[in-house]
């Protein structure tokens, strides 16, 4: 049976969870920035959207991957493979922006 269709669904279903999260995070992150001038709010987000992009891109190969070991390795039904890979990717990736917004805080912090 072809894991191909699973790795597909887990890693579109783990993108658009992890957008729609670090549209949150944007947001989030203008508030925290209040108060920093034009310059370092700038870079900061730049920081912020690269880390975002690194850890979407991350989240979703690892999610393809998880579903393939587990329809190959466990002999899972498609539907539970996916379901717990989206889970575990998605969580993965939520704290990986978490520590790009972090980062990108801190960047903004030093240049000021």
């Amino acid at each position: 049976m072809s894991t191909k269709t699973p790795m597909t669904i887990s890693s579109v279903l783990t993108t658009i969870l992890l957008i729609l999260t670090g549209l949150v995070i944007i947001f989030a992150q203008l508030l925290a920035l209040n108060g920093f001038s034009e310059r370092e709010g700038t870079i900061s987000l730049v920081t912020s959207l690269v880390c975002q992009g690194a850890s979407i891109i991350v989240a979703a190969l690892i999610a393809g991957r998880l579903t393939r070991w587990f329809i190959g390795k466990f002999n899972w039904s498609n539907a539970l493979a996916v379901i717990v890979a989206v889970i575990a990717a998605a969580i993965l990736g939520g704290v990986l922006m978490t520590i790009g917004l972090l980062i990108s805080i801190f960047v903004a912090e030093g240049i000021r």
